[in-house]
């Protein structure tokens, strides 16, 4: 598909007045919706603002370059908007903005769109050609400058076969589609200017194009990886220097990048995965190797579930709280949070939000293992793993208990994975769909939609089935395990060291497997045994004896996202300004008892952030044991502090003024200690050149 066939006369416009960004999009997708390019204006709104609120697609020069990949683009569409007065974009390069190119795609409606959508930076990079745009009067003209003489789309400029090339790098983007190739543009063309040779591999929607081979990097001069997503192939370049940056980085600033490179700070790649490159594709079996990123991926769409079921269920126990007149009945605490009607209906939501996490984790981890095919067998294993009331439950009549049935009582009981399994069911998911996509390749094309939407699904879903049915039982009763020694330490009554036990588990993975068996121990532990559960209760005082167990649970829990947040506010340049930016959010999850919010910190700096993290909250869960701080609420964090009190006192007044007290100061003092010895850490590493920060 030629570039001018993809602009269309009812999607271009000249000389508008529009006076914001909002107003541009808004207008744009408008006119989509008329022309019948999209079927929903609301989604495909959506789509463009969501990409907006990554980073601005102001390309500098007054371009801007919106762009959505979304499922309500019936064919891939460029609209064209020349505003009559410039307008604010959020541009780099602080400059406003007048011309607009709309890219509209859903992704799957083949390749040679995507080849007519990279020829576009061609024309951007090149001044002469920003010109003819903004001279232009009518959709005629456009497409006259569309059809003139196209400027050449390759990677390549200037081969010099005898030495190299003096530049090479790669580019890549979220998307693959606008950054990608204008980076990749904006590099040849200023390399040309600089009378320097270049090479540039992209890695966008098509795959890798323009492939950079052992020879191009051995003799290049200058290296640079342009990138806002993990690359394929960085083996190529083990224990080279290179600038490692961002698209928009390159696009604003290519000549100071190629003019100052010799003083430029650059990161040296440390050894990776080994082996032939050449072959890496969109689905590629050393994916599975990728363990960090992949967890990354499924972590940062869990967050929003976590953070904001999270704190809806804190606001159900503060209701029930204020119901019960800071009163609640000691004998009904497992059910505290669904007593009052009202607090109930927050926890519905909340719990239903928390419930996805695990598969929704699951989803995404197998979505960046094998795209899009790993959705619903990653989510459903997921489910399975997560102690589904459809597999898992009470009874033995209608849909309940379904696997539970076909298994001894007690091993159904025991058979939830949890966290450990959801992560197990994202592999599985992904290796079936792997497996089944290769022995499925040599498919006719008549039969691939039989394949794609029948074949595989089904039987990914039969295999995960499979699969969940048989890992659910080791897997659970490992995690039982665990749980049954800690609680028989509690009923022992050795509180402190299960305190301190519990404070580390629940920072070692950070909402992952280990911190939910101490979280179902500290809940377990404001339940009567009646039902369920092992708390006691003082019948001088009507406090639950056991009650600091949960409150070293929940404390503890704070202190990773409540560390990093302190470090990356009191040793600033311990952290990228990208961490110190996503570590504001912390403040809100760590008081909300939400430590999943440390996962993407964990993730990429597995040693400190873990070892300062497990030494707060051990520390903490020491104190809170000691101190006898109990809580009846199984979540809220410092929302529920109302509730605390201390079985040191048999005075109810000073039992509860000590209690609050102490469960509001402790997660302080443990956030002050873990966030000091992370921060300091990190900045001695760093001098010590043992840890490199990514450049910005």
């Amino acid at each position: 598909m030629a570039l001018k066939e993809m602009f269309r006369q009812e999607t271009s416009f000249f000389d508008v007045e529009l006076s914001s960004k909002t107003d541009v999009l808004a207008f744009l997708a408008q006119k989509f919706k008329q022309a019948e390019i999209v079927d929903d204006y609301d989604q495909f709104l959506k789509a463009l603002q969501d990409r907006e609120a990554q980073d601005s697609t102001g390309m500098g020069d007054g371009i801007a370059i919106p762009h959505a990949l979304n499922p309500t683009v019936k064919q891939a569409t460029l609209g064209f908007l020349r505003l009559k007065t410039p307008i604010d974009w959020q541009s780099l390069d602080n400059q406003p903005v007048d011309l607009i190119f709309l890219i509209a795609t859903n992704g799957i409606d083949g390749n040679e769109h995507l080849t007519a959508l990279s020829s576009l930076s061609s024309y951007l990079v090149k001044p002469e050609y920003q010109e003819k745009f903004r001279l232009a009067k009518n959709f005629k003209e456009l497409q006259s400058i569309l059809v003139e003489s196209q400027p050449t789309k390759t990677g390549v400029d200037k081969v010099q076969t005898s030495s190299g090339y003096d530049v090479v790098g790669i580019t890549a983007c979220p998307t693959g589609i606008a950054h990608t190739y204008l980076a990749q543009e904006k590099i040849l063309e200023t390399a040309k200017q600089l009378n320097l040779t270049a090479k540039i591999e992209t890695q966008g929607r098509r795959g890798i194009e323009d492939r950079l081979t052992a020879d191009d990097i051995k003799n290049a001069k200058m290296i640079i990886l342009a990138h806002d997503k993990e690359l394929e192939g960085l083996d190529r370049f083990n224990d080279l220097e290179v600038i490692d940056t961002s698209t928009q980085d390159v696009i604003y600033h290519t000549k100071e990048i190629l003019e100052n490179y010799a003083t430029k700070p650059k990161k040296v790649i440390k050894a990776r995965k080994t082996g032939d490159s050449s072959n890496s594709g969109e689905m590629d079996l050393k994916k599975f190797k990728d363990f960090k990123g992949v967890l990354l991926a499924g972590v940062s769409r869990m967050l929003p579930f976590v953070v904001g079921g999270g704190i809806i269920l804190g606001l159900a126990f503060l209701i029930d709280f204020i119901a019960a007149g800071g009163s609640p009945d000691p004998a009904n605490m497992g059910n505290f949070g669904t007593i009052n009607k009202g607090a109930g209906w927050f926890a519905a939501v909340g719990k239903i939000a928390m419930d996805m996490m695990v598969p929704v984790f699951a989803a995404y981890v197998a979505y960046a293992l094998v795209g899009s095919q790993g959705l619903m067998p990653g989510m459903v294993g997921g489910l399975l793993a997560n102690n589904s009331a459809f597999a898992y439950g009470n009874g033995n009549v209608g849909w309940v208990n379904l696997w539970g049935r076909l298994l001894p009582s007690d091993v159904a009981t025991h058979s939830n994975s949890g966290f450990i399994g959801g992560i197990a069911a994202a592999f599985v998911a992904g290796l079936l769909v792997f497996g089944l996509t290769k022995g499925f390749a040599n498919f006719k094309k008549g039969f691939m939609g039989v394949r794609d939407i029948v074949l595989i699904p089904l039987l990914s879903l039969l295999g995960v089935g499979v699969a969940m049915f048989a890992l659910n039982i080791p897997l659970g009763y490992f995690m039982y395990g665990v749980q049954w020694v800690l609680q028989k330490m509690a009923e022992k009554n050795l509180l402190v060291l299960v305190g301190l036990f519990l404070g580390i588990m629940v920072c070692v993975d950070m909402g992952g497997p280990i911190n939910k068996i101490a979280y179902v121990v500290g809940t377990l532990s404001i339940v009567s045994a009646e039902n369920g559960g092992f708390a006691n209760i003082n019948p001088d005082t009507g406090n639950m004896t056991t009650a600091p167990i949960m409150s070293a649970v929940m404390l503890s829990g704070m202190m990773p996202p409540l560390a990093i947040a302190f470090s990356t506010l009191v040793f600033r340049k311990a952290w990228t300004e990208k961490q110190r930016d996503s570590a504001k959010a912390n403040w809100v999850m760590g008081l909300s008892f939400v430590t999943e919010g440390a996962i993407p910190f964990m993730i990429d700096d597995y040693k400190r952030v873990n070892v300062s993290s497990m030494i707060g909250g051990g520390l903490v869960g020491i104190l809170a044991t000691a101190l006898k701080i109990g809580i009846p609420a199984p979540h809220g964090g410092i929302f529920v502090s109302p509730l605390a009190t201390s079985d040191l006192f048999s005075n109810n007044a000073a039992a509860k003024g000590f209690g609050i007290a102490m469960y509001i100061l402790l997660p302080l003092i443990g956030m002050a200690i873990a966030g000091s010895i992370m921060g300091a850490w990190r900045s001695r590493d760093i001098k010590r050149g043992k840890l490199t920060l990514p450049q910005a």
